[in-house]
């Protein structure tokens, strides 16, 4: 496996990768060294091991909306599917009585005129 060298906030790290997975994880390390750059910018003075959990924690904040968002794509009815389902079914249930009352009046309406 490689190892790669990254610089997170001035620090380097020594990592190892998957083979051919080199550029990847380097343009994933610079785009996690930027976010701790910003929030470094941001919160001065805290201590390089918080400034990486806040960072991560954040990351983790924006990848659950993310997940969401795609569920609600995936998904239109949210967490109400079930529930919108069973509407739906119960919906044509009565749809579907009022069409065969109708034609059991029609067919009786029939039945009388031709006695």
């Amino acid at each position: 496996m490689p190892v790669l060298r990254i610089n997170i906030n001035g620090r380097y790290y020594d990592i190892t990768c998957e083979k051919n997975k080199e550029k990847y994880v380097l343009e994933l390390s610079k785009y996690f060294n930027e976010k701790v750059k910003n929030l470094s910018a941001k919160l001065k003075n805290v201590d390089h091991s918080r400034l990486l959990v806040l960072t991560g924690i954040l990351l983790s904040e924006e990848l659950n909306s993310i997940m969401k968002n795609k569920s609600k794509v995936d998904n239109p009815y949210g967490k109400n599917y079930k529930l919108e389902l069973e509407n739906l079914r119960q919906k044509n249930s009565e749809n579907n009585s009022i069409v065969k009352s109708k034609i059991d009046q029609l067919i009786s309406r029939i039945q009388s005129l031709t006695k």
